[in-house]
């Protein structure tokens, strides 16, 4: 078929071409327009990158909030295009808080809050950017502070202080439900200057949880114008008839416990288990009933529970003999009121039944750890320490007393206690035989059994 291109048709396509043309033109004028209204995908990266960098460098935290996610963690020299990392800000001021037991509250008018509260300050002294505030914490009760860090660990952690003073016991006890922070320190590695209790406490399950600041152990004080002659071994003092003040109704007394492990007795068997040997826990009561027939443990001192109650009775006159711990007799020293170690059966040297007191971490911010365990260093320099624990009526922990402190009247005392000192047993130990054996010579003071029936209950009660 023929088609022929006609003059009406040949104008329609010179129309269609010049609109084809027309439009063309009109797209590339509109590209240039689209050009000068908005950059080039270079430049719109560059602009938000210069953008970025200004507003980082005014507020570095805002950039978090608009960068992509894995941004976040970069620093405001890389985001700036810079390659060295901005280290994290350090606090101007280290704030530090420290639980202590009533006896190291710094604002009592006491000889250990003095001494303490004088160590505290002069640290803070020394070292300008460190705040430290001392609160104070029952030893017993619903708001010891044992219940008090178990109960914080759970609800409130923010709470907890960042150091801590506890007990031998509490630190054990805090160790087994995971409170503490373990302790990297130096302070240990002249171990020919910490005395072998101290060195004992500071360790938990293989770790170091704590840094002994002061000792503890049971002595004799008396009355010296009512004793007469000097003091000699226990046949000399039960000799004498008179009544010997302590605290038998407490089922944590010390006393009974001393005189069984040096007569030789064990606490532990060969399995490790709590133990009690029959024949030294026998030589023992036997003990307490000669003392209770002679008169130097009266029936009545039986009801005794309270170590302060028993100050009580010594201080009014009822008793002229005191066994006590050696930070109770420095409390209530006097002119009139001498002190000895308690005599030990011949051919032992260990002094047991020793207790500590110990500074723990509870902190688990890196820069506050840091810095208090300075502080615990510091409290534990065997100058400082030796001065602090004489001051406060404590038993040093470490082997090196400045010589200032040998005219101190008690110094060979408390030399000879440390050098021999052996540490309260561990807790799972403790809690089963001690109650157990003081209920055995509460038992045979009172006449309520002999020693050889006391001591019979005492090995069936433990098994």
């Amino acid at each position: 078929m023929n088609i022929k291109i006609t003059k009406k048709s040949a104008s329609a396509k010179k129309l269609f071409i010049h609109l084809i043309i027309t439009a063309i033109f009109v797209f590339l004028s509109g590209c240039s327009t689209i050009s000068e209204t908005f950059p080039s995908l270079n430049d719109l990266t560059k602009n938000f990158t210069a953008k970025s960098t200004e507003q980082s460098l005014k507020d570095p935290a805002n950039v978090l909030t608009t960068v992509q996610p894995s941004m976040a963690a970069t620093s405001v020299s890389e985001i700036a295009g810079g390659n060295t990392a901005t280290p994290e800000p350090t606090p101007s001021i280290y704030s530090i808080q420290l639980w202590v037991p009533p006896q190291f509250d710094i604002e009592q008018d006491t000889q250990t809050g003095e001494a303490f509260a004088d160590v505290v300050s002069s640290y803070m002294e020394e070292n300008p950017n460190i705040e430290i505030t001392v609160r104070v914490k029952a030893v017993s009760g619903d708001g010891s502070m044992l219940n008090t860090v178990t109960a914080a660990n759970q609800i409130a952690k923010d709470a907890l202080p960042s150091l801590a003073i506890m007990s031998h016991s509490d630190v054990e006890t805090c160790v087994q439900r995971n409170l503490l922070q373990p302790i990297e320190t130096g302070i240990f590695s002249d171990t020919g200057s910490w005395f072998n209790y101290a060195k004992q406490s500071a360790v938990s399950d293989n770790n170091t949880y704590a840094i002994p600041l002061f000792g503890d152990a049971l002595v004799i004080a008396y009355r010296n114008s009512k004793i007469g002659a000097e003091l000699g071994d226990w046949h000399d003092i039960l000799g004498r008839g008179l009544p010997i003040d302590f605290t038998p109704a407490s089922a944590n007394s010390t006393f009974g416990p001393f005189m069984y492990l040096s007569m030789g007795g064990q606490l532990i068997n060969d399995q490790g288990q709590p133990f009690l040997d029959q024949q030294k826990l026998l030589d023992t009561l036997n003990f307490f009933l000669v003392g209770s027939q002679n008169g130097s443990f009266p029936p009545s001192i039986a009801q005794l529970a309270d170590q302060n109650q028993a100050w009580q009775k010594f201080n009014d006159g009822t008793y002229s003999i005191i066994i006590t711990p050696f930070s109770s007799f420095r409390h209530y020293k006097s002119s009139e009121i001498s002190v000895r170690s308690l005599p030990l059966q011949v051919n032992s040297i260990e002094y047991p039944m020793i207790n500590t007191w110990n500074l723990v971490m509870l902190e688990d911010n890196p820069f506050i750890q840091g810095e208090a365990i300075k502080f615990a260093e510091y409290l534990s320099n065997v100058t400082i320490n030796n001065d602090l624990s004489f001051s406060a009526g404590y038993l040093p922990v470490r082997n090196g007393a400045s010589d200032d402190l040998s005219d101190d009247p008690e110094y060979d005392l408390v030399r000879m206690i440390c050098e021999n000192g052996v540490l309260v047993p561990h807790n799972a130990v403790y809690n089963k035989t001690i109650p157990v054996l003081n209920n055995a010579v509460t038992q045979v003071i009172k006449g309520q059994a002999s020693p050889e029936n006391a001591a019979k209950e005492a090995i069936t009660s433990l098994n």
